[in-house]
């Protein structure tokens, strides 16, 4: 009777723990918001260029923000991505680490130049 019982605790703990594993499906998505004056004025229309810096990389947009200052991407491989956003006479650069879901990040673009954009000199 005993055996009986381990057996069954043993065949429900596999099912248990196999039974709990799922493949994870969401694709690598980045919801970027572009603001300027501090955040508080969302960036309509600023050209946003998301790319891998690698060689014979196929990540490598030109989107242009939404009303609302938001550009999207969704990709199916996790990359690391640069981001420069754009709209005289703003600018600024920062990178994301793409994870599975959707990452949320906020750009507030400064006046082109100003040694804080996050930007080098070939950006």
């Amino acid at each position: 009777m005993s055996k009986f019982i381990r057996s069954f605790l043993v065949l429900g703990l596999a099912f248990t723990v196999l039974g709990s594993c799922s493949k994870d499906d969401r694709d690598f998505a980045l919801d970027l918001f572009v603001t300027v004056e501090d955040g508080t004025i969302a960036a309509q229309n600023a050209l946003v260029h998301i790319y891998a810096p690698v060689d014979n990389s196929s990540v490598d947009y030109f989107l242009y923000t939404d009303e609302n200052g938001k550009v999207s991407i969704s990709l199916k491989n996790k990359a690391v991505v640069e981001i420069v956003a754009t709209k005289r006479p703003y600018k600024s650069c920062s990178f994301a680490e793409l994870e599975r879901g959707v990452k949320t990040m906020y750009l507030d673009m400064t006046i082109s130049g100003d040694p804080d954009s996050g930007c080098r000199d070939d950006q």
